[in-house]
């Protein structure tokens, strides 16, 4: 049966295949863990004074919701 593949043939294929799947994942977790990175907090200046108000209310009625994600920082002296 000459048109069998050798198995030198498929032992290179599988050695290849490992090495393009290692390399591949280590670059994907390398991308989402700087993904994952918490930008910095801006740098404090000082301004004088202020005033900041804020309310919560409920959203109009037939809205669709959806959730939300931030971040808030408060520094009170």
């Amino acid at each position: 049966m000459e048109s069998d593949i050798s198995r030198n043939t498929i032992f290179v294929l599988v050695i290849l295949t490992l090495l393009v799947s290692v390399l591949g994942t280590w670059t994907v977790l390398t991308h989402v863990e700087e993904g994952f990175a918490a930008p910095p907090i801006a740098q404090r200046t000082d301004r004088g004074s202020g005033e900041v108000q804020f309310a919560i209310v409920a959203p109009k009625e037939g809205a669709v919701s959806e959730p939300a994600t931030g971040r808030v920082v408060f520094e009170i002296q």
